[in-house]
């Protein structure tokens, strides 16, 4: 018995595909990739988070320097207050760089994933003449 030869071809074509551990083999890789791009986005939100809480203390510590600098010059002391989860301190040094100049700095503090973090603005205050 002879066997057609277009049978043959055939019979081949149709046994040709993906065996279960190709398929395998391509969702584990598959699932690898995804597992990067999934760790890439956490540690954004995380990053995104930390810029966040700095900038929101630093616009509290220029405020707080603005505060200070709008009290006569002469009244001028130190203090501390609490914003949410801020800590803001500012303190006064007379004639520390030049004389009849009060050096303000003032001193943001927060914790954030358990670290002690903080931000800090100095400025040079004088007397209006």
């Amino acid at each position: 018995m002879l066997l057609n030869p277009a049978y043959v071809k055939l019979k081949k074509k149709d046994t040709t595909g993906f065996s279960i551990i190709e398929c395998l083999i391509a969702l584990s890789i598959f699932a690898i990739g995804i597992l990067a791009v999934a760790t890439l986005i956490l540690s954004s939100i995380g990053s995104n988070a930390s810029a966040r809480r700095t900038m929101e203390a630093t616009a509290l510590a220029e405020a707080r320097l603005e505060q200070v600098m709008a009290i006569p010059y002469d009244n001028i002391v130190a203090g501390e207050s609490t914003q949410g989860p801020y800590t803001v301190a500012w303190e006064v040094a007379e004639d520390v760089i030049l004389a009849e100049t009060k050096s303000i700095t003032v001193t943001v503090s927060w914790s954030y994933r358990g670290r002690p973090r903080n931000v800090t603005v100095h400025h040079l205050f004088t007397p209006m003449a």
